[in-house]
């Protein structure tokens, strides 16, 4: 689907909650007098979305606070197989819902998310009313989702910022943990942005342009060539494979919505790499590394310089995904950004948890 870009203009009654919603089984056939009955559980409660239904799920995601260009269908599509969106239906429409990704490793399976999906969580339709109005109707959903959710035995999501309430998950036997994230929330003016930046930061992009380097488009191959190159220095493993990155790219130029971008010098060498993805809502710097060599040049800065300018006439916040690493945190903070912290919600056993802590992933 097609996003619509704008240049960064961003500008209830209460329900009874009756207890775990039974999701919806596909594939079993029902006698033809059950039809209507049929119809009308469809049209109710907590179940699967069809794939026809996704058109739905896009307009609910692009009018929702929670909803990211990361619950959009084609990313859906793209991130992973098998990603499934549990929705909520109240005669008919659909008002929340919250996609889903089933993986097994030696037997178990775990709900978790794809590889380069910064959040997603519910995501809900506005709410009118009162602010209690809204506390209270947000709190009747969550807790819908919360206590179907429950019954998994290992579950992993960050969630929106939007998401500020997390009491639901909390009551249900969720574990909390708090993530940051570093944005600039004023993207449309590229000034701002340029006079918020600390004075060594401006003074890396000006040493960047006076040694002649320039930043182009380029192909997704290159980003993961860099991306490779810093993990490696680090004596890691680059967390996104070139192949997802091929396919994520591809369908990003599809729905106008992603474009990878170099940092070259004169003689052609590239000096840093990155993609950008984007809605009208917000643009992420989705992922990107430099050469180790060339790391001094001042490149990395200018890209995202760059890359801010390109997002500014397409998106209304930049956020730079990160980062809890001091050195990377630094780096973002310096180009005048603010901290945004949401929720990560989990649930495990304790042995799980304890492997996680021991290997650092947790």
């Amino acid at each position: 689907m097609k996003q619509v870009l704008e240049s960064c203009n961003s500008g209830s009654g209460e329900m009874k909650i009756r207890g775990p919603v039974p999701v919806e089984k596909f594939g079993n056939s029902l006698p033809a007098k059950q039809s209507v009955e049929q119809s009308w559980e469809k049209s109710q409660g907590l179940r699967y979305l069809s794939e026809e239904e996704y058109r739905q799920w896009d307009e609910l995601v692009e009018a929702s606070p929670q909803g990211s260009l990361f619950c959009r269908s084609w990313w859906l599509k793209v991130a992973a197989p098998d990603i499934r969106v549990l929705g909520y239906l109240d005669r008919g429409r659909l008002i929340a819902g919250i996609p889903l990704f089933f993986k097994k490793r030696l037997g178990v399976k775990f709900c978790a998310m794809p590889s380069l999906t910064q959040t997603w969580g519910v995501v809900i339709e506005p709410i009118e009313g009162k602010p209690v109005h809204q506390t209270t109707r947000q709190l009747e959903i969550l807790t819908i989702f919360a206590r179907h959710l429950a019954g998994e035995q290992i579950f992993l999501q960050r969630f929106h910022p939007a998401i500020v309430n997390f009491l639901p998950f909390h009551w249900q036997g969720f574990r909390q943990v708090s993530r940051v994230t570093y944005v600039i929330e004023y993207l449309c003016d590229l000034d701002r942005v340029w006079a918020e930046m600390r004075e060594n930061q401006r003074r890396e992009i000006r040493k960047a342009e006076k040694r002649g380097i320039v930043v182009e488009r380029c192909d997704s191959e290159i980003v993961a060539q860099n991306l490779a190159k810093t993990y490696g220095r680090q004596g890691l493993q680059s967390p996104a494979k070139a192949h997802l990155l091929r396919l994520i790219h591809q369908a990003a130029q599809q729905n106008d919505a992603g474009e990878c971008f170099a940092a070259r010098d004169a003689s052609g060498r590239v000096h840093a790499a990155a993609m950008l993805v984007w809605d009208r809502k917000r643009a992420y710097y989705l992922a990107g590394g430099g050469d180790p060599t060339l790391r001094t040049s001042g490149a990395t800065a200018l890209l995202l310089w760059r890359m801010m300018q390109f997002a500014s006439g397409r998106s209304a916040v930049f956020d730079f995904e990160g980062s809890q690493i001091p050195a990377v945190e630094r780096f973002f903070r310096a180009f005048g950004a603010s901290q945004v912290w949401y929720h990560e919600i989990s649930k495990m056993p304790n042995w799980l948890r304890a492997c996680l802590v021991l290997a650092g992933k947790a």
